[in-house]
């Protein structure tokens, strides 16, 4: 009884992290479709490695076959749109270091804006 707990779990565990860790994705390749922003974005966290982008949007529908539950999670998921700004402003940040904008997912900041996340990897 006690081993069978513990494969329960150590199953639960692996399966649990195997769908949860997605691989970003390149900015370049996500939707603009249908999105608009309501505020200026404005940039956090800017590093050579990545930068954060902070926005209030408006968005009307989803990709087809995507999860409309998941659109609005903190994890990456394939149904997510960016707007136009954001895009190129994380685009021109990773090139000024001479990298490429991957998109790694969206959260929500304490006012309810989306907050973007982005990693600059090597070209």
């Amino acid at each position: 009884m006690e081993i069978t707990k513990k494969w329960v779990l150590g199953l639960s565990a692996i399966v649990f992290v195997g769908c949860a860790a997605q691989p970003p994705r390149e900015v370049s390749t996500i939707s603009t479709s249908n999105t608009s922003l309501l505020t200026t974005p404005t940039a956090s966290k800017e590093s050579e490695d990545g930068i954060n982008i902070t926005y209030a949007q408006a968005s009307v529908g989803f990709d087809t076959g995507c999860d409309f539950n998941q659109t609005f999670s903190d994890d990456l998921n394939d149904c997510a749109k960016l707007p136009v700004a954001v895009k190129e402003m994380a685009i021109a940040h990773c090139d000024g270091h001479g990298r490429k904008a991957m998109f790694l997912g969206n959260g929500t900041s304490w006012l309810q804006q989306t907050v973007s996340k982005f990693r600059c990897d090597e070209l």
